[in-house]
């Protein structure tokens, strides 16, 4: 169904604005309308900035671009709007330039609560004006052939439906409208949301909520979990995440058979064979051809500019854009908390900062500093939270903090975001950048004095020590290698903290924690699990060098001890847990908890011949062309190029980034995962790190042995890695079987 209308008038010359000029229409929705033809000739921002980025890639001479703040000042130069502004703000802009006689494109949602919506559909209708709504997945093969499925009968009634999308938010957002609530509306649910539900709408009919549970108490979800239920008696189950990577899959059952569809490509995961043999328009199951991201914006743009010149109604309208927004409501009306196992408190310790303080945290996205906020927040303290990136902080955006976007190489920004501050915690490490690192040190400290902070703890590695000597591991262990830049940016920032507190500037600490592992850990626990997932994991020599690890939450025991022990000032302390394992059990323990094969053994020098540069290098492109593209897109005048529209790239370029960025695909399995020498030489190391300066001077007393940390790390694991588990044994299954491990396997010798 769509847009009630009047009839309306036909305007093949109208004129466009762009309201909102921010990352989905830089990246998407102009290089879309300058592939229709359709530049825009206002644009419409309260950033100055944006306003000149966006004019400088309209397709138009600057000079003939209007550009203002607010879009009623410029009300008489344009026709039609294209609105990509913060969600909340859909509702009042559309039906405002409805009531202006101007047309409307408004990205989605179509508003954040059904009355809105209603009210910009009864504009529409009454003044004969289009009003559509960005639902690009409308345009895909596959939701046509999917309603089409259902609809026949083919597979009988629809008994249940479970829907799991998710990706690691990383998006290039020129703001933080999605991580405020009074801006966004809400989280996952209504963002990628509005897509799942819709689609899942078009395809089903009716969906009725029964049950919602989120992670957003106190900030915007970044997990939910709803459930609806159908006419027909059917259920449905729909898990959106951004801190995951899920099947991006619904598996559709009904009474006589099922099917697995892609949820935003075409394609046909698995069904029962009377589902693949059903053909729509010519198409089957199994000869869907795919469609790329830019078609589908190109297919809504035009869609668009021809309903505003045709007078007609656009194929995704008012109506359509509706249906999903009612189902956001109604599920956020029943919202329950999403608990997780590993959120559980456990038994802090009793002298941590006290109610009421004020904690600053740098590198607060980050795995470490997202634990510590969270264990802040829990003792009653009141937590700001520095950030560089607004698109890594969707966990934090959960949370009751404060976030401040701050380049902690800018005094003013840091000296406002510590005033008042009694403790600053600093886990920030840039490895972009040595400058930004020691620089953003150097303020940080003059910001800390200036503030006059109780303690300033600062988070390093026991990597510092690097290559281990074969001897006990202790803060008085000779310096690693300073040509590793990674050793020697964090030796130099350790040498910066502990000369303001001999110096009576600052009254600072050195954490030094070593292999830290738990949930949302990308080096320690993600990779060594998508490594085990993905193919076979190298370990030299059997796997028995030895591993310190350290799990999070006596982690961040020691970091709160070292912010309270007086004698912790200008000290360094090496934080690990109460064992040591064999690398050998640590990555097996990891295989065990996933249900895939454990790590196989190689002889240390043939992991070394396998690491000659060029060769290595070649592997690993040649096992997945689609890292050619990733590093392409992070040279900054490809990256530009792709930003500005893909038609400024080479035919070649073109193509490949066609297909193997945009275009996707799934994952690549099969990997054979050989350790590079600096991991080699951790791998086969006899060094155990030392804790008996922490525990004397602290009186760290770390709980977690490594068998209870992979208790706790578990769930997690099934929790974020069983969707691609399943998708590796479905390759296994579906191509020739796996050659024999090319090493021995490796004994869990602890």
């Amino acid at each position: 169904m769509s847009t009630p209308f009047s009839t309306p008038v036909a305007n093949p010359g109208a004129r466009l604005a762009i309201i909102g000029c921010g990352a989905v229409v830089d990246h998407h929705l102009l290089p879309a309308l300058k592939r229709q033809g359709w530049a825009p000739s206002v644009l419409i921002d309260r950033s100055p900035e944006r306003l000149a980025l966006l004019a400088g890639r309209a397709g138009r001479r600057r000079a003939d671009i209007v550009t203002a703040a607010d879009w009623r000042d410029v009300a008489d130069r344009f026709d039609a709007a294209l609105v990509a502004t913060p969600h909340t703000t859909h509702g009042p802009i559309g039906l405002a330039l409805l009531e202006a006689g101007k047309h409307v494109f408004m990205e989605k949602p179509l508003a954040t609560t059904g009355a809105e919506g209603e009210a910009m559909i009864a504009a529409a209708g009454r003044l004969g004006l289009v009003l559509a709504v960005g639902l690009l997945r409308r345009n895909l093969a596959i939701a046509d052939w999917t309603r089409a499925l259902i609809a026949s009968g083919t597979i009988g009634t629809i008994r249940r439906v479970d829907a799991r999308e998710g990706f690691v938010f990383n998006w290039a957002t020129s703001s933080d409208a999605l991580l405020r609530r009074d801006l966004s509306g809400g989280g996952v649910l209504m963002d990628t949301g509005a897509h799942t539900l819709d689609i899942l709408g078009h395809w089903l009919g009716t969906m009725e909520p029964v049950r919602y549970r989120d992670d957003g108490a106190s900030g915007v979800e970044a997990d939910c979990v709803a459930e609806f239920a159908l006419d027909g008696g059917g259920e449905v189950r729909v898990e959106l995440s951004r801190t995951r990577n899920l099947a991006n899959t619904a598996r559709i059952e009904g009474t006589h058979g099922h099917v697995e569809v892609a949820l935003y490509r075409n394609e046909v995961v698995a069904g029962s064979p009377n589902a693949l043999a059903f053909t729509h328009a010519g198409v089957s199951g199994t000869t869907m051809k795919p469609q790329l991201f830019p078609a589908l914006f190109d297919a809504e743009m035009r869609d668009f500019r021809d309903a505003v010149a045709q007078g007609r109604p656009p194929a995704v309208g008012g109506a359509e854009g509706l249906a999903s927004v009612r189902r956001i409501e109604r599920c956020y009306a029943l919202r329950e908390p999403l608990e997780q196992p590993w959120d559980a408190a456990h038994a802090a310790l009793a002298d941590g900062l006290p109610p009421g303080a004020r904690a600053v945290v740098t590198g607060a996205s980050g795995f470490i500093g997202g634990r510590l906020v969270e264990w802040l927040l829990r003792a009653g303290v009141d937590v700001t939270c520095i950030i560089r990136e607004i698109g890594s902080a969707t966990r934090l955006a959960r949370l009751p903090v404060r976030l401040v976007k701050a380049d902690l190489t800018d005094p003013a920004a840091i000296g406002a975001a510590l005033a008042g501050a009694d403790t600053v915690f600093h886990c920030a490490y840039d490895p972009r950048s040595r400058r930004q690192n020691l620089e953003g040190a150097r303020v940080l400290i003059e910001a800390a004095a200036e503030a006059k902070v109780r303690r300033l703890v600062h988070v390093s590695t026991f990597s510092v020590y690097e290559p281990f000597p074969p001897t006990p591991l202790t803060e008085e262990t000779r310096d690693g290698d300073r040509a590793w830049i990674y050793v020697k940016d964090k030796l130099d920032i350790e040498g910066q903290m502990l000369a303001a507190a001999r110096d009576g500037r600052v009254p600072a600490t050195v954490v030094q924690p070593t292999i830290v592992y738990g949930p949302f850990c990308k080096p320690w626990t993600n990779a060594p699990a998508e490594e085990l997932i993905h193919g076979e994991v190298v370990l030299p020599d059997g796997g028995a060098g030895r591993c310190s690890a350290v799990f999070v939450d006596d982690l961040v025991d020691g970091m709160l001890l070292a912010a309270t022990r007086d004698a912790a000032v200008g000290e360094r302390f090496i934080l690990s847990g109460p064992d040591t394992v064999s690398w050998g059990t640590f990555f097996g323990e990891f295989a065990r908890a996933l249900g895939v094969p454990g790590p196989t053994s190689w002889p240390l020098a043939e992991v070394s011949k396998q690491n000659q540069g060029f060769v290595r290098d070649v592997k690993l492109v040649l096992r997945n062309p689609k890292r050619i593209v990733q590093i392409i897109v992070r040279w900054p005048p490809a990256r530009s190029a792709l930003q500005a529209g893909l038609d400024a790239l080479p035919k070649p370029l073109r193509a490949l980034v066609d297909r193997y960025y945009f275009g996707g695909g799934g994952p690549v399995f099969g990997a054979l995962i050989v350790p590079d020498p600096q991991k080699a030489a951790l791998y086969t190391t006899r060094a155990t790190a030392e804790i008996g300066k922490a525990r004397r001077m602290l009186g760290y007393a770390p709980r977690f042995a490594f068998a209870d940390g992979m208790r706790e790390t578990k769930p997690y694991l099934v929790w974020a890695y069983a969707d691609l588990v399943r998708a590796a044994r479905r390759a296994r299954g579906t191509s020739a079987p796996p050659a024999a491990p090319v090493g021995t396997p490796v004994a869990d010798a602890r």
